[in-house]
């Protein structure tokens, strides 16, 4: 099992990662969109929109060749590492050719596709083929990184990933100084994606998780890893096209779609960034949950299950709740009055991220057990519907259709973990599971409707910037909320200091 400083590193980098990015990321869409134009900005999100879905084209592959490279390792098995992971730089090869391929037909003969001006999409071509051009680079960095974190060694990407973070503010800054064009923007901008592939692959040889980066055909050999991969594709088809489809159905069916889909990126920052930290918590489970199903230890299983189901439901609560009582200040601060419209969006947002981020424990076990049809079938079932709902809803509640939709995705897989996977396949006990959740998250709304009740006027803030009083408000609301949450949790024992030190032991 791994080791403390593994757990403790990995989950500080990569939370910190994550942070800085959310952050730039916050700060950077008020002064690009003011910049860009609404309409403008809203191009650049669905031309990276388009780019996302493209990484359905994985198969599966990136977890797949995780869990073998990380057994191949611990047996010994040198050789089988060495003749897949040159024949994942073939495949990843083949991948980026074909997203290239797509950007570009796109790019030359998309244009009856989105609800779009000539001019608009004469900018949406630029950045598709920029994304086309970076595309190898792009897609062959994923084959290092598979090495390094089955070798244990996420703390280094996420190191390297938050120096590209930094890159990114500093080109934000350049944007606006030296006054950048969008195309420019975003030929930089994946360029900055791009890159990650040099220490990636130095890193590699270096460690001698490679001895070198040359393209192999050992087709035979990444054959086990592919058809386990294809096990995992379907579910990754899935809940990739639930997600990824968002802003490209809101461009399309929306009569307004570029700037429906500047609305979306403006409500996405938060939650894109709760759930990304809730992907990463898995990504560090994953090693010790297959560990304790391997080993059939149930008991491990269950202590795994509601201990961290526990905890996990008190960080998202920490971090959605804030938001869910201040929804509407962070958005006129962030960027303007004229936005805080969204405000109602952005907290159904906030509390689909709470449900499906304190699930996260139980995905790693789900993964580790290796059964997900169940789940490749719910998947698909509650995909449907949401695409459906977003194209239904969109013309009446704009970039709210996408969040409506979503929503009911998440309860209804929510719900196969509660009715099929925690009791018949993990044999834990459901009731005990949903406490697990439900106990630390009522406390939460407990204290939150009893936050909502204290009244800040922004007149009392009168002679100072006024984003920067709502930001004020808004630590100050927070403040409220959870000083009386983490005392209340701490002194009904449902949170004790000695949970803390547990956490260590995973």
């Amino acid at each position: 099992m791994p080791d403390n400083k593994y757990y403790i590193s990995s989950f500080f980098w990569s939370t910190a990662t994550k942070i800085l990015n959310a952050l730039i990321g916050f700060i950077s869409v008020p002064l690009l969109m003011g910049y860009f134009g609404k309409a403008n900005y809203g191009i650049m999100t669905l031309a990276l929109a388009c780019n996302g879905y493209m990484h359905i084209l994985d198969l599966g592959i990136n977890t797949g060749a995780v869990r073998y490279f990380s057994q191949w390792r611990a047996s010994g098995n040198t050789e089988m590492i060495r003749k897949v992971s040159h024949t994942n730089i073939t495949f990843y090869t083949i991948i980026a050719f074909i997203n290239a391929v797509i950007m570009v037909l796109l790019g030359l003969f998309g244009e009856n596709v989105f609800s779009i001006s000539h001019d608009q999409f004469i900018l949406l071509r630029y950045g598709l083929f920029s994304i086309a051009a970076f595309s190898l680079f792009s897609w062959v960095t994923t084959a290092f990184n598979q090495l390094l974190v089955s070798d244990m060694q996420m703390a280094f990407t996420m190191k390297i990933q938050f120096i590209q973070v930094i890159l990114k503010g500093i080109l934000i800054f350049l944007v606006l100084k030296i006054k950048m064009s969008l195309p420019q923007y975003f030929v930089i901008l994946n360029m900055l994606m791009a890159m990650l592939v040099i220490p990636y692959a130095i890193k590699c040889l270096k460690d001698g998780l490679i001895d070198n980066i040359k393209p192999g055909f050992y087709w035979k050999e990444f054959r086990v890893v592919f058809m386990f991969s294809l096990s995992l594709f379907a579910l990754s088809i899935f809940q990739m096209t639930a997600t990824e489809s968002r802003p490209i159905i809101l461009g399309i069916f929306n009569p307004d779609g570029a700037n429906t889909v500047t609305d979306f990126r403006v409500i996405s920052v938060v939650p894109a960034l709760i759930i990304t930290i809730g992907g990463t918590l898995s990504a560090i489970f994953l090693p010790g949950s297959s560990e304790l199903v391997a080993k059939k230890d149930q008991a491990g299983i269950e202590h795994f299950a509601y201990k961290w189901t526990k905890i996990t439901s008190i960080v998202a609560n920490i971090l959605c709740v804030p938001f869910i009582l201040c929804a509407r200040e962070v958005l006129i601060a962030y960027v303007g009055n004229d936005f805080a419209h969204l405000s109602i969006w952005l907290i159904i947002w906030c509390v689909t991220a709470l449900i499906q981020v304190h699930t996260t424990p139980g995905n790693s076990l789900v993964i580790a057990y290796g059964k997900t049809k169940p789940l490749v079938i719910t998947t698909a079932i509650s995909c449907v519907i949401s695409i459906a709902i977003n194209i239904l809803l969109c013309r009446s509640f704009g970039a709210g259709s996408a969040i409506i939709g979503y929503f009911i995705y998440v309860l209804i897989v929510i719900g196969l973990y509660y009715f099929v996977y925690y009791k018949k396949l993990m044999g834990l006990d459901r009731i005990k599971m949903l406490k697990s959740f439900l106990v630390p998250t009522i406390i939460s709304f407990a204290v939150l409707a009893c936050a909502r009740l204290v009244k800040i006027d922004i007149s009392w803030f009168s002679g100072i910037n006024i984003r920067l009083a709502y930001i004020i408000i808004c630590i100050i609301k927070t403040m409220i909320w959870l000083i009386p949450y983490i005392g209340i949790l701490f002194a009904t024992g449902v949170l004790k200091f000695a949970d803390l030190k547990k956490i260590r032991s995973y």
